[in-house]
């Protein structure tokens, strides 16, 4: 980034002074000033360089992440490689399970854990808490492989070890692309804020392992103490905040990492009309035979497949070509694909979490009047 240059036009006086942004505070004025001589006489133009931006210290983040309410109080390092992380200090610790987790708002409905005012106060005690620390590290990734209709996420830590998780939670985005998004997910990670910050909140005294804390509304999941560390809790409350950015996008909030979908399972031709179906994303339908879009009804195409199958009694499969982060691809690819000509294919049934729910949310929101032969 180039350097920001500011003219100062100078009259009769012998001297001016000028203030410079202090790298504690992106925009207010530092109380120290400096003395630049200049001629007497005619007016004159006088060019000061402010600082190069450097490791620690950019301006567009250090403006963001006031925007979140955090001031940067000396350095605020963005993704740094887990190198980096434990050179900063970053330690792996050990996995926590059974943390509680405060979800306000819900896709389905129902009783929040946590009021908004809550977790307001909340936020703005970890924020602050935030805020006091000399070092601040950021972690930009996302939830879902679709770069289309995935949930971007911007990580703000008190803890590089804490940014090592969560590192390891997120898919890896673009440069930027948090950025450049129109509603980002932010974490808020206050590792050494204090125990009892969650009793003067209202949530009760909660120990020394801390908590997790969501609100949909605000895209906002805010972890204290060790919860950084309780992986499947915080897996929980990103699949809450995600799941309506996700949808809106056109996209199916399904965990990739969940074991919910078999490698390889055997369909009925309700079940493979349905999933077909289910195909549809960002306003096309992409069928797994073809590269463009289709110009036939979605609805009656799906239709047409159950017909076909159920007349020449065609056997119909369901791959999974994602294994968490990674897809099955090439000679992997064929041999799942080649393991369903064995008898032993197990029929198709999802495992764990509401995935028939999500399937069904997702379908009747295109489509309306599905036929009874489809089923999940």
């Amino acid at each position: 980034m180039r350097n920001l240059v500011v003219k100062w036009f100078l009259q009769s006086s012998s001297s001016f002074t000028c203030p410079y942004f202090s790298r504690s505070s992106p925009f207010l004025l530092s109380s120290r000033w400096y003395s630049v001589s200049a001629p007497r006489g005619n007016e004159e133009a006088e060019t000061v360089v402010f600082p190069r931006e450097g490791p620690g210290f950019s301006y567009g983040l250090h403006w963001a992440l006031a925007a979140k309410g955090v001031l940067v109080k000396e350095n605020a390092f963005r993704n740094l490689e887990s190198s980096e992380l434990q050179r900063k200090g970053a330690k792996i610790v050990d996995s926590l399970a059974g943390l509680p987790v405060y979800v306000r708002g819900s896709i389905v409905g129902g009783a929040s854990e946590i009021s908004k005012s809550q977790f307001g106060k909340l936020l703005k005690q970890v924020s602050n808490h935030i805020s006091s620390i000399s070092d601040v590290f950021v972690h930009d990734g996302a939830i879902g492989s679709s770069p289309k209709c995935d949930a971007k996420v911007r990580v703000i830590s008190d803890s590089p070890s804490a940014v090592l998780s969560l590192s390891n939670v997120l898919w890896k985005t673009p440069t930027r692309a948090v950025s450049h998004d129109s509603c980002p997910l932010m974490v808020y990670v206050a590792t050494s804020i204090s125990p009892g910050v969650g009793d003067t909140v209202g949530l009760g005294a909660q120990g020394n392992k801390g908590f997790i804390a969501a609100d949909i509304e605000r895209s906002s999941l805010i972890l204290c103490g060790k919860a950084f560390s309780d992986t499947n809790g915080i897996k929980e409350a990103l699949a809450s905040l995600s799941g309506p950015i996700i949808s809106s996008r056109g996209g199916l909030p399904l965990s990739g990492s969940s074991g919910s979908i078999p490698s390889a399972s055997k369909l009925s031709p309700g079940q493979a009309a349905y999933h077909f179906l289910a195909g549809y994303q960002n306003g096309k339908f992409l069928p797994a035979y073809s590269n463009g879009s289709s110009s036939i009804d979605l609805l009656e195409l799906a239709k047409a497949l159950l017909s076909k199958l159920q007349e020449n009694e065609i056997p119909s499969f369901l791959i999974n070509v994602n294994e968490g982060e990674k897809s099955v691809t090439g000679k992997n690819l064929v041999k799942l694909v080649e393991s369903t000509l064995s008898k032993s294919i197990p029929q198709f049934e999802a495992k764990g979490g509401n995935l028939q729910g999500k399937y069904k949310s997702f379908l009747t929101g295109k489509f309306q009047d599905l036929p009874k032969e489809f089923s999940f």
